[in-house]
């Protein structure tokens, strides 16, 4: 396999690339769960294209990277040590500018971590992710939440626990302002977006400065002028 972008990995996580993965006994199932769902369509996603837009062309620039726990994370404290090392290793993996920034991604895989874990961890360190610029997905056998356009579709399911680190996207204004959300936290979601997406169509702009009027009117302060 050709690398266009290299990559060595510090100490903490341990970095594989797709041919890597899909020669290893842990990474193997999630590797093809990628190529053969995520990045292929779906019937039951209610629009075209793959179940995630990016991951075609983030699989054949080589800039996706499945990452394993050293040593394996078993409970809440490690976990959240190896998230936090798996939003370092994003931020310092190539490219770190230019177009093909929103094409890397890293999959944390978490082998008989608990779901309840993945979704603490997830909470607690989700708005450091965000506030960079990135986003922090979480994925877990029987995730309940619903697709954006067929909500009997469970997009974030998967067999195998993982915590999955990505840039931020314009598209990504709907998972910032859900309202399971306290206001304090989709304020600063959405104050975050406007930072980061700077070149995010008039439209879009607008309706996250409209979220972002609405949720400080929950808090009772002044909206924010962008």
């Amino acid at each position: 396999m050709s690398h266009r972008y290299a990559y060595v990995a510090p100490a903490l996580l341990r970095l594989y690339d797709q041919r890597e993965a899909a020669a290893h006994d842990r990474l193997r199932p999630v590797a093809d769960w990628v190529s053969g769902h995520v990045a292929r369509p779906h019937p039951d996603l209610g629009r075209r294209g793959a179940v995630c837009p990016f991951v075609p062309l983030a699989l054949r620039l080589d800039l996706l990277r499945f990452a394993l726990a050293v040593p394996p994370a078993t409970d809440e404290p490690s976990l959240l040590a190896a998230t936090a090392a798996l939003k370092a290793h994003w931020q310092a993996m190539e490219p770190r500018g230019g177009p093909h920034v929103i094409d890397k991604t890293i999959i944390l895989v978490l082998p008989g971590v608990p779901a309840d874990t993945v979704v603490r961890v997830h909470e607690r360190l989700k708005p450091s992710f965000v506030a960079d610029g990135m986003m922090l997905g979480e994925f877990f056998p029987g995730h309940p939440g619903p697709g954006l356009r067929n909500p009997a579709f469970r997009p974030l399911h998967s067999d195998t626990p993982l915590l999955v680190a990505r840039s931020m996207v314009a598209n990504d204004l709907p998972f910032l302002t859900e309202k399971k959300y306290p206001p304090t936290r989709r304020a600063g979601f959405v104050a975050a977006f406007l930072e980061h997406q700077r070149s995010a169509s008039a439209a879009v702009r607008e309706r996250a400065r409209e979220e972002l009027a609405l949720a400080e009117g929950e808090l009772g302060c002044c909206p924010s002028r962008d």
